[in-house]
């Protein structure tokens, strides 16, 4: 009887300490509506969450003592809570609206330039629009922005428009360049195999 109650005592004990290290809590808005998709990150570790539709989150300390968690979200301020010990109950985190938004600079022209003195028409993708619309390539990426057709039957045989200039389609010599210019970071792609 002594050994099956020390097993018993032994397995409350486990969990409590065991659900000690996670920590709880809700998100919203200022108008006290839950947020979904929020990033939880614990400062300094691999581990992160988010929140669901109704805005709670769950995420495991794994017994870091002091921690801190990081609270992202598109739009919104970035939060930063400080905790010295576990929370005893579930955390109310409220993220303000980030009043000023991000200047989108153009380089086309090889000079720095605000997106609004550009005498050209810009479509700006963020990466939260990129990511809920699924846009892993260029092939996903140009359903986002008007006037730009990506005709694709294999790497070799690939053109790229932009209101409707461009190479024709079924063009297959790879010594001739696209008929608009791919670069990434700065780095001009030349052929179609490399811009898929």
């Amino acid at each position: 009887m002594k050994k099956i109650f020390k097993s018993i005592t032994f397995l409350l004990l486990f969990n409590y300490s065991f659900a000690q290290t996670t920590v709880e809590g809700v998100v919203k808005n200022s108008n006290d509506a839950p947020l979904e998709g929020v990033n939880i990150v614990l400062k300094g570790t691999k581990y992160s969450t988010t929140t669901d539709a109704s805005g709670k989150f769950s995420i495991d300390t794994h017994d870091k003592l002091p921690f801190t968690l990081i609270i992202v979200q598109e739009g919104y301020k970035t939060a930063q809570l400080d905790y010295t010990e576990l929370p005893n109950k579930e955390i109310q985190i409220i993220l303000t609206i980030a009043n000023q938004l991000n200047d989108v600079v153009i380089t086309s022209r090889r000079r720095i330039e605000k997106a609004q003195n550009v005498p050209i028409a810009v479509s700006v993708i963020g990466g939260r629009q990129a990511e809920i619309a699924g846009a892993f390539n260029v092939n996903r990426l140009k359903e986002l922005t008007p006037s730009v057709q990506l005709y694709s039957s294999n790497p070799r045989n690939t053109t790229l428009n932009i209101r409707g200039l461009g190479s024709t389609f079924g063009l297959t010599n790879d010594g001739i360049d696209l008929g608009v210019g791919f670069y990434v970071d700065g780095v001009y792609y030349a052929r179609p195999a490399q811009l898929l």
